[in-house]
């Protein structure tokens, strides 16, 4: 999955999602900066997280 990261993430949470699968979903509504990626796990989804975070604005991000 590709990824270009937005200027303004705002915080980033591991949540179920309703089928029972987890998500790393961003708290912003609008849909240009609103994030949703689908993980495996719960450390999965932390990993996810940190390149997110260290990541640059603009910059394109292969997960």
């Amino acid at each position: 999955m590709q990824l270009i990261r937005p200027k303004i993430i705002g915080a980033l949470k591991i949540e179920t999602m309703m089928a029972g699968n987890l998500a790393v979903i961003n708290d912003i509504k609008n849909a240009p900066n609103k994030i949703i990626i689908p993980c495996r796990s719960i450390e999965h989804g932390e990993e996810i997280i940190n390149k997110i975070k260290s990541s640059k604005p603009g910059e394109k991000l292969f997960l």
